[in-house]
């Protein structure tokens, strides 16, 4: 199973995907589970938090707390590695992850 390190609000956390994870998204939000699915925000960070809540147990935050003190930074570093890991999971091939990834840009200090 993988696993991806991450620093949450100033706890480092991992990450991991599994149907528990699918299970959790589902009874937490109310809807079900697809990749397609995850097209808003909410959506992406429930799956995110329950990634976080799988790999971790308890966490130091609820989820209204994580998403209104996490930063830009935080946000697309956890949610890179919930995609991750998905991916990983349902075995989609490494070449179409690369592919959907944006690319990294360096932080010119403009949007903080």
């Amino acid at each position: 199973m993988n696993t991806e390190k991450v620093s949450i609000l100033g706890h480092e956390l991992e990450v991991t995907f599994n149907m528990a994870v699918q299970i959790g998204f589902e009874e937490a939000s109310g809807l079900p589970f697809s990749i397609e699915g995850l097209n808003t925000q909410k959506a992406t960070m429930q799956v995110c938090y329950e990634a976080l809540k799988e790999a971790n147990g308890t966490l130091p935050f609820t989820f209204d707390e994580m998403t209104k003190k996490i930063s830009v930074k935080e946000t697309a570093d956890l949610k890179n590695a919930t995609m991750k890991a998905m991916y990983e999971w349902f075995d989609i091939p490494k070449v179409m992850i690369e592919e959907e990834a944006p690319a990294d840009k360096e932080d010119d200090g403009k949007n903080a």
